[in-house]
């Protein structure tokens, strides 16, 4: 058997549950024959809503990570560096700049997962001592990996010599023996919202949409969960719950993991996601909504047009539009063999394309091609 490929991976994993954390948490797990993976633990957020803000421990901590990915480096004789770049906030990517500086140029080649999307185009608004060091830290690494075709091209930009598009693939989380009960028209119709309510992620429109049509008499139930990124964003979206009346037909379930997501997941009828968030490139949430046969309406926004088939297995919509958005849950609302349709199609598609044992293998296969 040849010589496994060693790579470092230094990114993030959970705690928090962001997307990102999630999936290089798989890829650190991960059972391969042709690579063998080491991992220098990034841990500057505990929680959702801390990114981007500085305290000493994230100072110090940045001076860990570039010690021990010395230490493993030297010890393991590791030729291949694997690094998730940021985007955004500004300080998140001179946090990366001074990670890379002193490490990158240490191995032979270099792997750039854009797990969030769009560096090339934020490159803009940096002024130009900003511009020479994102150039001097990213530029020619010998692999970029992208999420989808439809994200910004920030490979290319960055003169990749190979470039690689690989949709997420996730574990199977549903209970075992347990079977879908699908939304028959009759009832409350369970509308699912899952991830970090910072308003870009379209939660706000969302619930104008599900306002619009409780103003004509449907019976609805929105649950949202993920964490509010400020406080003050918190007290002026539970001040429009209220302006719309809505207290009886909203439900913030907070961070859900484990069984409480696995629950919320089976209680809901639809999944939404009507995102434009700056670093979106695929949406987990909406693999795992998949999993749990919901229909899924979601935004024309980077990656989550390339998972959701539009009127297969959801529907995709303009960002920033709750009327689009209202009009897809009333038609589902009046259409309820369409929820399961859609549904069923979901989860066909999820274990044709996107389930952790198909991602792993092209990670695999991808990242041995720098064995050589």
């Amino acid at each position: 058997m040849p010589k496994k490929l060693k790579i470092l991976v230094v990114g993030q994993t959970p705690p928090p549950y962001g997307g990102q954390a999630i999936m290089i948490d798989h890829i650190v797990k991960g059972e391969y024959e042709k690579i063998e993976i080491f991992h220098v633990r990034m841990c500057f957020s505990k929680e959702m809503n801390e990114k981007g803000s500085f305290n000493f421990y994230k100072f110090t901590h940045l001076f860990e990570i570039i010690l021990k990915t010395w230490y493993l480096k030297f010890k393991h004789n590791i030729k291949v560096l694997y690094y998730p770049p940021s985007n955004a906030p500004k300080t998140s990517v001179y946090r990366d700049i001074i990670i890379l500086l002193p490490t990158r140029f240490l191995f032979k080649k270099t792997i750039f997962h854009f797990h969030a999307a769009g560096l090339s185009e934020e490159y803009f608004s940096f002024n130009k001592w900003g511009k020479y060091l994102i150039n001097l830290v990213y530029n020619k690494p010998e692999l970029s990996v992208a999420n989808s075709r439809f994200n910004p091209d920030d490979g290319l930009f960055f003169q990749s010599k190979i470039n690689s598009f690989l949709a997420y693939g996730i574990p199977n989380t549903y209970p075992k023996d347990t079977k879908k009960v699908f939304f028959d028209g009759n009832g409350v119709l369970n509308i699912l919202f899952v991830g970090l309510l910072n308003s870009t992620k379209g939660e706000g429109f969302l619930l104008e949409a599900v306002g619009l049509l409780v103003n004509k008499n449907y019976k609805i139930k929105l649950r949202i969960a993920g964490v509010f990124e400020t406080d003050d964003y918190k007290e002026k979206f539970f001040a429009r719950v209220h302006e719309l009346k809505m207290e009886d037909h909203f439900e913030h379930l907070g961070v859900i993991t484990g069984d409480s997501k696995n629950q919320a997941f089976l209680k809901a009828d639809i999944f939404c996601f009507p995102s434009f968030f700056v670093s979106e490139s695929l949406g987990v949430v909406i693999l795992e909504a998949m999993q749990y046969k919901l229909p899924v309406i979601a935004t024309r926004w980077r990656g989550i047009q390339s998972i959701v088939a539009d009127n297969e297995s959801g529907y995709l919509v303009d960002i920033k539009n709750e009327h689009q958005i209202a009009d897809k849950i009333e038609y589902l609302i009046n259409h309820p063999e369409i929820i399961k349709q859609f549904g069923i199609r979901g989860n066909d598609l999820f274990y044709e394309k996107y389930s952790l044992p198909v991602y792993l293998k092209s990670i695999e296969h991808e990242f041995y091609k720098l064995n050589s």
